[in-house]
């Protein structure tokens, strides 16, 4: 073709261009599967799809190392279960999502969101934020946008830089992550390494500290591994088979109940799923897998807790042998078997051979002893299994006591969500109010039930929001799943089986409030929107002359959101810095710097309230007592359902002489946490004390009802207790009980009241408790010299004047208030 013949083409070729549309050029290009420059949508000054490839390559390298480490180092920082965690890997993920934001500007991508899951998701973000205007708490409702928005964009950025091979990159991030976090356990479990609550009762809790969590989650790792597993070449089989091994034997070796309802179905899944070439090997990969992780785990536990390190990583050496062995085994019926009905055939026998060596060790003792207790048969799984893990094993059913307690919280989480339908309590609503709506006393800050929590928190707006998210991510899935082949849709399996074992696990724990395991979920989010959007090609690029008027814009829209999450988080880093300097100051007894410092961490995070409580506590110190109740107000204003909080505000009145206002909010106390036994302990010791205020003061008519509600309380409490039925044996220790300092304010009224020989009855067996018998031995003095019995009343006051002078010199002063008798 000669120069002449170029041009000529060239200028038809832009003729046309002007008769036709683009958009039909595009879509026949792109069914040849090549990829349209840039600069044909940039003359064109029409939205163009365009190639992932395209954009600054240093902004894309940054964002997408980023991403890489904000995948990988969540679990080992305490599973991200705590603020500060979340506050700096938010203040982290902000600055990934600016700098991915300008990569697209780059390549003239301004959409945000431009598909039903990413409108989805961040409407989740805007129903926190919403549900946070009146929350239960104020800080707990923002510590929970903060975690909402990190999962947003975590799934946003996984969503937007997955890709292909880089896709790949992300998923081996996250199965090195839980890979990691499983080999921590055995190192924490062998005291290799000091991890907290790392290895507890014969079972792995690793960095996440939660043996449920740390099992659904490298359950989804493993499930990861299978498919990286299936996808890589014949080398690095051995590593993702090693991997696997170590994963599933510390999934075992979590013992948990929910996850082993859960995973097994997921793996089924996965492995139904599988495209027809993958089967078969996927298959014997598991079994293989499975089959060493039970052999390893089956003493290393054992020893472990045995403190014998050495025979203990002998046994997962012998594990990783099998594992590897059996790799090797699959690996070369591959080479020698050409058929798949031959390898089929071959891998039955090799499946039944497997199971039947391993019988015959059990068989010969080369496992621990039966964990079935006597009267029990032996089962072959008992054989296996450690006692501790074949003991929770043994008692899957909803007759247990961790059973019916999960059933009775999300029943008392549907109370609170009937009571608030539309935008719930707030972030951290159900720690914040669980109590008022509990049927019996229980100490959980979660509700066990994630989308139960959900609810609580943000009502069924909520509710119905998440439902959309798990929606439009099936259907998703489902689409890439039934468009792509081989590797993709094995790929699609894993993601998608990965996801539902997290989110199956969740409806049965709490999970997801460990910010490592939601980054694992939405990053699996992210995922699949991102495999439809390559399958679909629907990234755009707006026109040449459009963008050059609007870019500015985009720019500063970024910066200003990436802005404000900064701010947000910093302004609440430094809070926690500035209240830890004031731990300091305290401990040193220098009040004025831990005043000073705590006024500092509020205008920092005016949304935690204690510390407007604690700044309250130390101005009650040194006497300032009016500053103290405006400290304390604030602080009931950001948590009114915080039993500390209202604890201080009582006492901030009580100390202004506003006696009345006391009572009234430790009353408030006892009807927001009606089943909390101390706090019907305080609201005694209140009514006796002010009852005894009063009658110094000359208002008899009040100090009498005073005496009469503190008379009343064995009564009260007693026909409480009766309401609890058949959940009486679930009530735990610290709930509403007739105490011994129960007896003793009771005894205090109705020794004002002249109902002496109550009063001695309620004395006699509150005295049984040694931390209250000086104050009940000084009141059986006072009783017993009001009764003319001077000697007895002498010889109890100097049992008290030897353990305690100061409590035995306010006698004379008790002796002398008048009883009201009528």
């Amino acid at each position: 073709m000669n120069r002449l013949e170029m041009t000529w083409k060239g200028v038809w070729g832009m003729a046309r261009s002007k008769r036709k549309p683009v958009e039909t050029n595009t879509k026949e290009e792109n069914k040849k599967g090549k990829v349209i420059p840039l600069t044909s949508a940039i003359k064109s000054g029409k939205k163009q799809k365009v190639n992932n490839e395209e954009g600054n390559k240093t902004l894309f390298f940054l964002a997408f190392g980023g991403l890489m480490l904000l995948l990988f180092y969540p679990p080992f920082f305490r599973g991200l279960f705590f603020p500060v965690e979340q506050r700096w890997t938010l203040l982290f993920a902000a600055v990934l999502f600016f700098l991915t934001y300008l990569w697209k500007l780059s390549r003239r991508e301004v959409a945000f969101l431009n598909h039903p899951l990413d409108f989805a998701a961040a409407a989740l973000v805007v129903v926190y934020i919403l549900a946070a205007v009146k929350p239960a708490s104020r800080s707990l409702a923002v510590a929970e946008v903060a975690k909402v928005f990190l999962y947003f964009l975590t799934y946003w950025l996984v969503s937007r830089l997955g890709g292909q091979r880089r896709s790949l990159y992300l998923l081996n991030t996250m199965y090195l992550a839980a890979a990691g976090t499983a080999l921590a356990a055995l190192f924490s479990a062998t005291e290799i390494v000091y991890i907290k609550d790392g290895f507890v009762g014969g079972r792995f809790y690793s960095t996440l500290q939660y043996p449920n969590a740390l099992a659904s989650y490298v359950g989804a790792g493993s499930l990861i591994g299978f498919y990286l597993w299936g996808q890589s070449d014949s080398r690095r089989r051995y590593l993702y088979a090693a991997a696997n091994y170590l994963l599933l034997m510390v999934f075992l070796g979590t013992g948990s109940r929910g996850a082993l309802l859960v995973f097994p179905g997921a793996v089924l899944l996965f492995w139904l799923l599988a495209p027809r070439g993958y089967r078969l090997n996927t298959l014997a990969h598991i079994a293989v897998s499975g089959g060493a992780a039970l052999f390893g785990i089956a003493r290393f536990i054992p020893l472990a807790v045995a403190k014998a390190y050495g025979p203990a990583w002998g046994w997962f050496i012998l594990g990783l042998v099998v594992a590897l062995s059996g790799q090797l085994v699959i690996q070369g019926t591959g080479r020698i078997l050409f058929t798949a009905r031959a390898r089929w055939a071959a891998g039955i026998a090799l499946l039944v051979l497997f199971l039947g060596g391993g019988f015959i060790l059990v068989q010969r003792q080369m496992s621990v002893s039966p964990a079935a207790v006597e009267g029990q048969t032996s089962s072959l799984l008992a054989r296996i299994l450690p006692p501790q893990i074949m003991n929770r094993l043994q008692d899957i059913n909803l007759e247990t006591k961790s059973s019916k307690e999960r059933l009775l919280w999300t029943k008392d989480a549907i109370k609170m969500v009937r009571e608030r339908p539309l935008l719930g309590f707030g972030g951290g609503g159900w720690e914040a109010a669980y109590r008022q709506y509990q049927s019996y006393f229980y100490n959980s800050t979660q509700v066990h039930n994630d989308y139960a929590q959900v609810a609580v928190e943000t009502g069924l707006t909520g509710l119905g929001v998440l439902a959309l998210i798990w929606l439009f991510f099936l259907q998703a899935a489902l689409a890439n799943y039934r468009t792509l082949n081989g590797k993709e849709r094995l790929q699609v399996a894993a993601v998608a089986t990965a996801a539902l074992n997290l989110g199956l696990h969740a409806a049965l724990d709490f999970d997801l409030a460990l910010g490592a395991i939601s980054i694992m979920l939405w990053a699996c989010f992210g995922l699949i929107r991102n495999m439809e959007e390559q399958r679909l090609g629907q990234e755009t690029v707006m026109a040449a002359v459009e963008w050059k008027n609007k870019r500015a814009a985009y720019v500063t829209g970024a910066g200003f959101l990436t802005l404000i999450l900064i701010l947000f988080s910093v302004s609440y880093l430094a809070g926690v810095n500035s209240a830890r300097r004031a731990a300091v100051a305290l401990q040193r007894n220098n009040l004025n710097a831990a005043a000073s410092y705590l006024e500092e961490a509020g205008r920092y995070d005016p949304f935690t309230a204690s510390y407007n409580s604690d700044l309250a506590g130390i101005l009650l110190q040194q006497g300032k007592n009016k500053e103290a109740l405006t400290s304390a107000l604030a602080a009931s204003f950001k948590d009114p359902f915080n039993l500390n909080v209202l604890n201080r505000l009582a006492e901030a009145y009580w100390q202004n002489g506003a006696l009345e206002e006391a009572i009234a909010t430790m009353e408030r106390a006892r009807q927001i946490a009606p089943w909390v036994g101390a706090v019907w302990e305080n609201l005694g010791r209140a009514y006796a004390t002010a009852g005894i205020n009063y009658l110094q003061a000359g208002k008899q008519d009040r100090a009498r009802q005073m005496f009469q509600a503190a008379a009343s309380l064995p009564d009260d409490v007693q026909e409480k207790v009766n309401t609890l039925g058949e959940l009486k044996e679930l009530h735990q220790q610290g709930g509403v009980a007739l105490t011994p300092t129960l007896r003793l304010q009771a005894a205090i009224g109705q020794y004002f009241l002249g109902l002496t020989k109550e009063a001695a009855a309620n004395l006699k067996a509150a005295a049984v408790d040694g931390q209250i018998k000086d104050e009940v031995q000084l009141w059986q003095a006072v009783l017993a010299s009001s009764q003319g019995d001077e000697r007895e009343a002498s010889r109890l006051l100097a049992q008290v004047d030897k353990t305690n002078a100061s409590l035995a010199r306010q006698f004379d002063q008790l002796k002398k208030l008048p009883q009201l008798v009528r």
